[in-house]
């Protein structure tokens, strides 16, 4: 009979394998035999050397074949280079798994730690067992703990439900192990963003949220776990989770720590949300208060949201408009167009406003809702402004009897921006159709409206157009199904696509097709274009520093040229050319990101070429990072986000190229149709 013994994975545990008898009695004799002595003379990384340069180049065209060459390289920096680069391919296939997971055992720690992120980059549960296999369990010095780190984070990215379970019951841990609490934690919040959690998870992140003895960057991943992890019941943990709201200093954690409290189901929780959203210093961390308060939804929400509607920044003031819409009472739902009147209030909370009192009235107050349908059909006519258009535009679309003014609009506007627009405002009319008692229209006309003038999009074959009603069709699934049973409209749409550059479009169109049919059709991968220009790579400094003149005020970014080349020079050239001057900021999202640069503005646009994605282990882990829009991996052109608060979902899948050194109040203040003045580059 062969014993079997269980160890977890701790700091002086092995990997939460069934080990044999025997397995153990080898691994104490490997334990005792001397450590592989690292290689202390090697050629240095460098993208100025042409061994490199040529390594990112083969990344750049996605030669897998010849990166898996460089991984038996005799520099260190080139097997290292090789990794970087397949980091960012992702290639899951079995040769590259085996490849790679050798290089998990490399001499060169810096090797082997890029390894682990690699590994992680492929998302696939056969990546966990040589992961696993590759964790220093011994290492009482902490010579591997960078390592270490790196393969607990890729863990969840590609395990599986045990996986998790022998991340979350490490209990060895030390509040001075750094690295080792923030691969943890970080690999928990991975399996979270994947859907994937654990009560014995969530219990070790909201110890490590709560204490101040752990480091700040580990709670404030775990902080991000409780606020990201859908599903989990924070209820249990309401006094401890309410307290640290209120005594943490860390405004990011603290914001983290508002969205979790919205998991806590108690009227303690909602008192101290309600502070929380009138009072404190941050506004990022009282309109997550907001969106809690109208993710939780108890009691009544009409007093506390008129209060917050008149919050000093804009985008506190338009999530309290967005918690009315939702909660409003009816009492107060036929008087608020007298506060939606008031012009001292934002433009898009008065909006809400109006939208709130439309949706929410009773059916029988024709003649109000009337008067308020005008009011809005006046300013949006007298309106030049396509970005204020939109805005009394959604307005009117809280109110179903609009629809068919919506949809005139549609067919006469030419502003892209307004035209995509009212496609999503449509969707937001549908939706309103089936809660308000259908009195004064019918829900199956208006449906069948919609559903033409999506059609009629589609046919169109425009990208923004075609965009917004396939991300539209996908998330209606169930009230389009019916009315998109034609086969061919994809079809056609897809072979008139074929030709174009327009990858992320294809694949969107593709998406929508095998939701709606049985036949499923292939995704298409985007083609190599546009090299990295070397020239002017070797001309900018190690950062390139820019200024964003915003319409709101300057913003100034540090952009490292080495972490990032491809990505760096694609849009200094860009900047170079004048080609963002006049651009506009195209979407908001109230303490999440600004995005902008779209040559068509609708947010759907890119030029005739594209760059690839660029995935070192960097991370979204603060306010202020810049970072490439994309419509899948390697299709960003020219769009770029600025943050406003940590948003570590977008690590490993979104290039981050930059930070914001001077001028976050900018940022802060831009809204939809900001206008990006100029972008100049600042040093070369």
């Amino acid at each position: 009979m062969v014993r079997t013994i269980r160890f977890k994975l701790g700091k002086n545990g092995a990997a939460g394998i069934l080990l044999p008898l025997i397995g153990v009695v080898l691994l104490f004799l490997v334990s005792c035999m001397p450590e592989v002595e690292e290689e202390d003379t090697y050629l240095p990384y460098d993208l100025r050397i042409g061994l490199f340069r040529n390594i990112y180049d083969l990344g750049d065209r996605a030669e897998t074949d010849s990166l898996l060459y460089y991984l038996e390289h005799e520099e260190p920096y080139a097997r290292y280079a090789s990794l970087l680069r397949l980091a960012s391919i992702k290639d899951s296939s079995q040769p590259v798994i085996s490849a790679i997971g050798e290089r998990l055992h490399d001499p060169h720690m810096e090797v082997a730690s890029m390894a682990a992120w690699t590994m992680g980059q492929t998302g696939i549960q056969a990546a966990v067992s040589p992961l696993i296999n590759a964790f220093r369990a011994h290492d009482t010095l902490g010579r591997y703990n960078q390592l270490n780190s790196r393969i607990l984070e890729a863990v969840g990215k590609c395990g599986d439900e045990n996986a998790l379970e022998m991340l979350a019951t490490i209990t060895t841990y030390r509040p001075s192990d750094t690295l080792l609490l923030l691969g943890q934690s970080s690999g928990l919040f991975n399996f979270a963003v994947r859907g994937i959690t654990l009560r014995e998870g969530t219990d070790v992140m909201i110890n490590y949220a709560t204490r101040n003895q752990f480091p700040d960057n580990v709670r404030l991943v775990a902080a991000n776990y409780l606020a990201r992890a859908p599903g989990i019941d924070l209820t249990d943990y309401a006094y401890i989770l309410t307290r640290q709201l209120e005594q943490e200093s860390d405004p990011e954690i603290r914001m983290a720590l508002a969205l979790a409290v919205s998991k806590v189901r108690s009227a303690r929780a909602r008192e101290i949300l309600a502070r929380v959203a009138q009072n404190d210093p941050d506004y990022r961390v009282r309109a997550n208060a907001v969106r809690s308060l109208d993710a939780l939804g108890v009691g009544d929400l009409t007093g506390i949201g008129m209060r917050l509607v008149e919050d000093d920044h804009p985008q506190v003031s338009q999530l309290a408009g967005q918690m009315l819409v939702r909660h409003i009472s009816t009492d107060m739902a036929t008087d608020i167009h007298n506060m939606a009147d008031n012009d001292a209030l934002p433009l898009r909370t008065r909006a809400l406003l109006y939208g709130a009192g439309l949706k929410n009235m009773p059916f029988y107050f024709t003649v109000t809702a009337g008067s308020i349908n005008e009011s809005l059909r006046r300013m949006y006519q007298q309106e030049e402004d396509p970005f204020v258009k939109s805005v009394w535009a959604e307005a009117m679309s809280y109110d179903p009897v609009n629809h068919r003014q919506l949809i005139e609009w549609f067919d006469s506007e030419e502003d892209p921006f307004l035209r995509v627009s009212i496609l999503r405002h449509l969707e937001n009319t549908l939706r309103v159709s089936r809660e308000k008692p259908a009195v004064n229209f019918n829900r199956a006309t208006v449906a069948s409206r919609i559903a033409n003038t999506y059609r009629s999009a589609l046919e169109s074959a425009e990208i923004g157009p075609v965009s917004q009603v396939c991300k539209l069709l996908l998330q209606n699934n169930e009230f389009f199904s019916n009315h998109f049973r034609d086969p061919d409209l994809f079809i056609n749409l897809l072979e008139e696509l074929e030709e174009s550059r327009e990858v992320g479009t294809y694949n969107t169109v593709v998406r929508t097709y095998n939701a709606l049919f049985e036949e499923q059709k292939e995704l298409k991968k985007p083609g190599w274009n546009n090299p990295i220009n070397w020239e002017l790579y070797d001309r900018l400094p190690d950062t390139a520093r820019v200024l964003i003149r915003l319409s709101k005020g300057y913003v100034r970014l540090e952009l490292p040229k080495e972490e990032h080349p491809g990505t760096v020079v694609n849009f200094i050239e860009h900047v170079l050319e004048g080609y963002y001057d006049g651009k506009h900021i195209h979407r908001v999202v109230p303490n999440f990101v600004i995005q902008g640069g779209c040559p068509v503005g609708d947010g759907f646009g890119s030029l005739d070429h594209s760059i690839r994605s660029e995935l070192p282990p960097v991370h979204f882990d603060g306010a202020g990072y810049l970072g490439m829009a994309s419509a899948g991996p390697h299709t960003e052109s020219v769009q770029w986000f600025i943050t406003h608060s940590p948003a570590m979902h977008l690590d490993g899948n979104y290039t981050r190229f930059g930070r914001v050194y001077e001028g976050m109040e900018a940022v802060h203040l831009a809204d939809v149709g900001t206008t990006i003045e100029r972008i100049e580059l600042l040093n070369e």
